[in-house]
């Protein structure tokens, strides 16, 4: 059965604001929402006691920290030092995921235009994080997100090249980015482990009820019951947007 998340970056605005990061769980579960994804830039401090105290708070209020967002790096780099920095990095992300107690890690599939040579080498590249994140006990996912990853038949194939490895997040905003969103969305929900949920609005600030019924049609098609992550991007009034987006999907799911 479909649960809902939140991704610290609907409480992009907040956080910015100086609401420490800490107080989000017990947040949540004023909200009724127990399932986090955590961007890696909102956590502003790495230090042992730091990732610690957050884990605790997590664990106190029952919040489930489903994914670490590594919003960092490009794996498909043309610059082979930049690529191996930028991958250093991505490892070190994925121990602190460990450290978090996160059940995975999402990685970019690349940032460059997609061609077989980058197609190879973001497939290699997420298998050798998705291994190493198995060392902690973490799955891996990537998204269609970024350049590598924009299109839902390159996407797939680095999907096919991970040899089942690697796990799938389809973003509905994202899907905006082709020429035909709702068929790039039929085609990846079928692979798809998880789903950032981003609505279209209208002129007076209301969920386009059209467009939200598309797509979590397309999600029912796909016959998943994965996690629904809400996404709110605006920076005024998080915590009623996230309300109101789940208020207009929750009935449809």
């Amino acid at each position: 059965m479909s649960r809902f998340a939140i991704s610290s970056w609907s409480l992009d605005g907040l956080l910015q604001g100086g609401m420490p990061l800490i107080t989000v769980p017990d947040q949540m579960v004023e909200h009724g929402v127990t399932t986090l994804e955590l961007c890696h830039f909102h956590l502003l401090s790495t230090a042992a006691t730091d990732v610690q105290a957050l884990r605790h708070a997590l664990e106190a209020a029952g919040v489930e920290l489903y994914s670490l967002l590594i919003d960092t790096g490009d794996i498909t780099a043309p610059d082979p030092a930049q690529c191996a920095a930028d991958l250093q990095t991505i490892r070190r992300w994925i121990a602190i995921a460990a450290e978090l107690g996160a059940q995975q890690v999402r990685v970019a599939a690349g940032s460059q235009a997609a061609t077989p040579d980058i197609i190879r080498r973001s497939a290699e590249h997420l298998l050798a994080c998705a291994d190493l994140a198995a060392s902690y006990g973490l799955r891996t996912i990537t998204e269609n997100w970024r350049t590598t990853a924009e299109q839902p038949a390159d996407l797939l194939a680095i999907l096919d090249g991970c040899r089942s490895q690697v796990g799938l997040c389809a973003d509905t905003g994202n899907a905006e980015a082709t020429p035909d969103k709702y068929g790039t969305l039929a085609q990846l929900l079928p692979r798809a482990s998880s789903v950032h949920f981003k609505a279209r609005y209208e002129a007076d600030g209301q969920v386009n009820q059209a467009d939200a019924e598309h797509c979590v049609s397309l999600i029912r098609q796909a016959n998943f019951d994965g996690v629904i992550t809400l996404i709110y991007a605006d920076k005024h009034n998080e915590w009623a947007g996230i309300e109101q987006l789940r208020t207009a999907i929750q009935p449809l799911v």
